[in-house]
């Protein structure tokens, strides 16, 4: 019987065929699809505002997301997708299509390769502002906003799916506000327009020709289900990037959870009364206002907050310093009580600053690319200014792999303190082979000694 099912399935499908393609269209349906604009004029209009990002990269493989490759000692190299917002060049990528390039270069329409650079990046949104070199002549995409836009009306991508430059899906605005566990800000727009690796970074238009999101992950084989940021999103990012080079956030020190039907009722509550706070960390901001874990928190300032994914975007906003009122619940009281937003932790900014300000590949003795301290990551790790040397990169089947790790600080190679990566040469050069050497690390923010077998050479 389980053999027949598919035969039956298949007979039933062929006797339904004339009659399914024999019944008339609705007429409205009929005339909506007529007014729809050309898809080919709508493409040769928008097209002149993507580019493809084309990048070399440092980092080792096995750590990179898919369409990078690199074998031995030829270079990384990544791909994706960006689009034009400013008649000076400004493009809006992916923040993985960029992310510890050495060298990044943007192609236009018409074919023609431009030199390019990071200006800013916010990883937990993986948004990227780059600015693309000798771009007169070219027209900025035109943005549109995502509080204009309805499920099921048209979308259109445009990108380099898999380096096919200038390719064009059509499909529909599946669903928004979709949270995929990309990170705690997650806000999406769902389409199953195709998109593909290479599309990462490409503008998702309206049949308007607006830029309505930043076309940005997919589900494995999903059946065609694409991610993209919403350009609201990207709107309120990019005075902040293009300013500062990442994004602040605010933060309060506090766990938080949306209210279950069987939590809100042991509070004689409704589930959608606010947002239960599970923790509160001594000395945060939470922590200074008073609140404490059990309260409910319904309303920030004068937004209200019934789920936590939009308590967190709410507090986000907030700029580090910035004082907000905050009204909650207590055994079953209303009470309010003034907050003043932290600046929340971002792990990512140190590889945002590194790629930011990229420096060639010269692995050397033991095999790794070595950087500048900047001012606030010593900040960050308690150490005086000018203090070691950080390592970006280390090469496969060095003296350095399996020794040093991506991240670690070098404070001193033998018994000389490091200030600067021009030092290390010098240091290492007369170092005899057959002899390890000590290096003293900070390694996330402790002390840390390793003894290293140098290659030779210089």
């Amino acid at each position: 019987m389980k053999g027949m099912l598919p035969a039956l399935s298949f007979s039933l499908l062929i006797l339904l065929a004339p009659a399914l393609s024999a019944s008339e269209p609705e007429p409205d349906l009929v005339d909506s699809i007529a007014d729809l604009p050309s898809i080919a004029e709508l493409f040769e209009q928008q097209r002149r505002h993507v580019i493809s990002v084309q990048t070399e990269l440092a980092g080792p493989p096995g750590d990179l997301p898919p369409m990078f490759d690199g074998f031995n000692d030829e270079p990384i190299r990544g791909e994706g997708s960006g689009f034009l917002v400013d008649d000076q060049g400004l493009a809006v990528t992916n923040w993985h299509v960029v992310a510890r390039a050495q060298s990044i270069e943007a192609i236009t329409y018409d074919g023609v390769t431009h030199r390019a650079r990071l200006v800013g990046a916010d990883p937990t949104t993986d948004i990227a502002l780059i600015q693309v070199e000798d771009l007169e002549g070219y027209e900025p995409a035109e943005l549109g906003a995502t509080d204009d836009i309805s499920v099921g009306e048209w979308v259109v991508a445009i990108g380099s799916p898999f380096g096919l430059e200038q390719s064009v899906t059509l499909g529909v605005l599946s669903a928004t506000g979709r949270e995929i566990g990309m990170g705690p800000y997650d806000d999406f727009l769902q389409t199953d327009a195709s998109i593909n690796p290479g599309n990462s970074g490409g503008p998702l238009f309206n049949l308007n020709g607006e830029v309505i999101g930043v076309n940005t992950a997919i589900i494995p084989f999903g059946g065609n289900i694409g991610f993209a940021v919403p350009i609201d999103t990207v709107r309120r990012l990019m005075p902040e990037l293009q300013e500062h080079g990442w994004v602040k956030r605010g933060f309060i020190g506090a766990g938080v959870q949306d209210l279950t039907h069987a939590l809100a009722e042991t509070f004689d509550l409704d589930p959608d009364a606010g947002v239960l706070v599970r923790s509160v960390d001594e000395g945060d901001p939470a922590d200074d206002a008073g609140l404490t874990e059990g309260d409910i928190i319904t309303h920030v300032g004068d937004q209200r907050t019934e789920e936590s994914s939009e308590l967190l975007r709410i507090i986000a906003q907030l700029e580090p310093g910035e004082e907000t009122t905050v009204r909650f619940l207590r055994d079953g009281d209303e009470q309010e009580t003034t907050l003043q937003a932290g600046e929340r932790p971002d792990p990512d900014r140190e590889e945002v600053e590194q790629t930011l300000d990229p420096e060639p590949i010269e692995p050397g003795r033991l095999g790794v690319v070595l950087r500048s301290v900047s001012a606030d990551m010593a900040q960050r790790r308690d150490l005086p200014d000018a203090t070691g040397v950080y390592v970006d990169r280390i090469e496969p089947g060095s003296p350095a792999s399996g020794v040093l790790e991506t991240g670690d600080i070098i404070l001193r190679v033998g018994d000389q303190e490091i200030t600067s990566p021009e030092e290390v040469p010098d240091v290492l050069r007369d170092q005899p082979r057959d002899r390890p050497i000590r290096l003293l690390l900070n390694r996330q923010g402790e002390p840390h000694f390793v003894a290293v077998e140098l290659a030779s050479g210089d």
